[in-house]
Formats: structure tokens, C-alpha cells, sequence
């Protein structure tokens, strides 16, 4: 089951600054904070902050079932890819999905070269 949110990926340079600015000067909420990214919360949607641009644009989608939705895709022809190179990054398992401390992603592009994710929180 899909539960879409918007998340939109944002490049800084100053990740502590960023942060500040985001929570302090626009009132939002930072939901984690790691050591080259943070999630910085609007109701629904958040804003992901990623140091040194890390990601340059992509769009996420929240599931319910990051194996299932997976499966389907790829019965359709979408070819997950290791993220192992993203901030905290912590595994890859056969199926290309990539394991963080916070949850885990299926990364995968579309048709024009755009990366999109599946995403299931822990």
C-alpha cells in the first residue's frame, strides 16, 4: 500500500547552518540528523538536506511494504541499485535495497535518468 509524501531533495554546503535556518528561522522540525544529512519536517512532506549535494533532485515514495512494492516493480522491469555510497549507508542486500539506521530504500531510476526511491522506515 502507497502512502505518498513529498520529499524534496535539497544540496548545502553548511549542514549545522542549513539546519538553524530550516528549524529556527522557518520554524520547521528536523525528524533525524545525521552526520552528511538531515530530514527536515513540513506536516507531510519533508525537505532533505544532503551535504557536499549528495543528491542533486529525486522524488521518494513512503510504503507500507518496501519487499513488496519492490517485487512488483520489478516484475515490471524497474532494476533496483545500491545506494551503499549514500550518507549512512549501512548494507545492500540481494535485491539491491539498501539498509540505513533509520530504515531502508529501494533506489532505482525512471525514464529519463531521474532517481527515485521506495522508502520504509523502520
Amino acid at each position: 500500500m502507497w502512502r505518498m509524501r513529498l520529499i524534496v531533495d535539497v544540496q548545502i554546503v553548511d549542514l549545522e547552518r542549513a539546519v538553524r535556518f530550516y528549524t529556527e528561522v522557518l520554524g520547521f522540525s528536523c525528524r533525524i540528523k545525521a552526520d552528511e544529512w538531515a530530514s527536515i519536517t513540513i506536516g507531510d512532506a519533508e525537505i532533505h538536506l544532503y551535504k557536499h549535494g549528495g543528491v542533486s533532485n529525486g522524488i521518494e515514495f513512503y510504503v507500507d511494504d518496501l519487499d513488496e512494492e519492490a517485487k512488483k516493480f520489478a516484475e515490471h522491469g524497474v532494476e533496483f541499485v545500491s545506494g551503499i555510497e549514500k550518507p549512512s549507508a549501512v548494507s545492500v542486500d540481494k535485491n539491491s535495497i539498501t539498509e540505513f539506521p533509520w530504515g531502508r530504500i529501494g533506489y532505482f531510476y525512471d525514464s529519463e535518468g531521474n532517481e527515485l526511491a521506495l522508502v520504509k522506515d523502520f
